[in-house]
């Protein structure tokens, strides 16, 4: 595979992995975006920033590090004791997310195809089954494609939903709606979204990077993969905005906007959002079994299918209460990792002594 391909692939499975249930749905983006208007711009300014960063950064580290255990990485960043305590508050949220995704599925399904969300729960968790039973190159595959898909149909659903009049009623209807905002200041709201996605993603993309050789590819690919999402969200963000004055009360608004435009599109994003879904959940269960199990793979296999059906009964908490409750206290405490990230990459770098046995100058090239 050559390395514009394999460029590719990284941003689209770094995309794939983030834009989740929260996302895609548009739940995330009513809480750190819409709720704050038109300075909402500036926050997905401000997370596409980050995003770019972390995405490039963590998967470059992985690739120098080279760790057998994504803890190392969290160390690295943090120390030994905060970099300890971030690691297994990180694995705890990931199956906190990992829930929550089963929880979207069943949601979506029940919302547009009217039937059990314990059918839309199970579908998904034998799907996300099997997938995480794969090597990673496969699901590197699998969410390297799904990837761009998502956005472009995201793009299509919240392009296709603009509309001039409802964007000039929209500081009137903000003012009728009382909605929850992540953070007080809207500048914030860009940090705490990004960190909280930053805790989960890390050992995802050091994983990534560990299995690459050459550091432009991670690098580049990290910075396209922040960049593209960000513009899912976008266009997202200014379809809902077109349409807020509908959106109390609905667990979807994303698959909301898309009925809107045509049924037969909502059918088509129906399917969208759960291929969303699906490539996170992979992506979280995949990360904490490869944890717990120190690649032993009857360990691997038996703490996937406990995971599955903790996911499977845990999905019956309420989807939107989740996002609402968990992500932004998570995201305000992940802003030490944040720091720890700054700290090494613009300050003391640190040592990567396994870096410099198997990374080359001619990997940079």
């Amino acid at each position: 595979m050559n390395d514009t391909m394999r460029t590719i692939l990284l941003a689209g499975a770094f995309i794939s992995f983030i834009l989740g249930a929260g996302t895609a749905t548009g739940q995330e983006i009513l809480q750190f975006f819409v709720s704050f208007g038109y300075l909402g711009i500036g926050v997905i300014i401000i997370a596409a920033i980050l995003h770019a960063w972390f995405g490039a950064y963590s998967m470059d580290v992985g690739l120098r590090l080279k760790a057998h255990d994504s803890k190392d990485v969290f160390v690295y960043f943090c120390g030994k004791y905060i970099g300890t305590f971030m690691y297994w508050f990180s694995q705890i949220f990931i199956l906190i997310v990992f829930i929550t995704m089963i929880s979207g599925a069943g949601a979506t399904v029940a919302e547009h195809f009217t039937i059990s969300e314990g059918i839309g729960r199970l579908i998904m968790g034998l799907a996300v089954l099997i997938t995480a039973l794969l090597r990673l190159e496969s699901m590197v595959k699998i969410l390297g494609i799904a990837g761009p898909i998502i956005v472009f149909f995201a793009i299509i659903v919240g392009g296709g939903s603009i509309d001039a009049g409802g964007l000039s009623q929209l500081s009137h209807d903000l003012e009728k709606v009382d909605m929850p905002q992540s953070t007080s200041y809207w500048w914030q709201s860009g940090f705490v979204y990004s960190s909280f996605v930053l805790l989960v993603a890390v050992p995802f993309l050091a994983n990534l990077g560990k299995n690459e050789t050459r550091r432009k590819n991670v690098i580049v690919g990290g910075i396209l993969g922040g960049i593209i999402m960000l513009l899912g969200v976008f266009a997202i963000y200014i379809g809902v905005l077109s349409d807020f004055k509908h959106m109390k009360g609905v667990e979807i608004p994303t698959l909301l906007l898309a009925n809107e435009i045509s049924v037969g599109l909502g059918h088509i994003f129906s399917i969208i959002l759960l291929i969303a879904i699906y490539t996170t959940a992979v992506g979280m269960l995949w990360t904490v079994s490869t944890q717990i199990s120190k690649e032993n793979q009857t360990v691997y296999k038996l703490v996937t299918v406990t995971l599955v059906i903790i996911g499977f009964f845990g999905g019956m908490l309420p989807f939107a209460s989740i996002i609402d409750f968990v992500y932004p206290i998570v995201g305000y405490i992940s802003l030490i990792l944040f720091i720890g990230m700054f700290y090494r990459q613009f300050i003391n770098p640190g040592a990567l002594t396994k870096a410099d046995n198997k990374v080359t100058d001619e990997s940079v090239s």
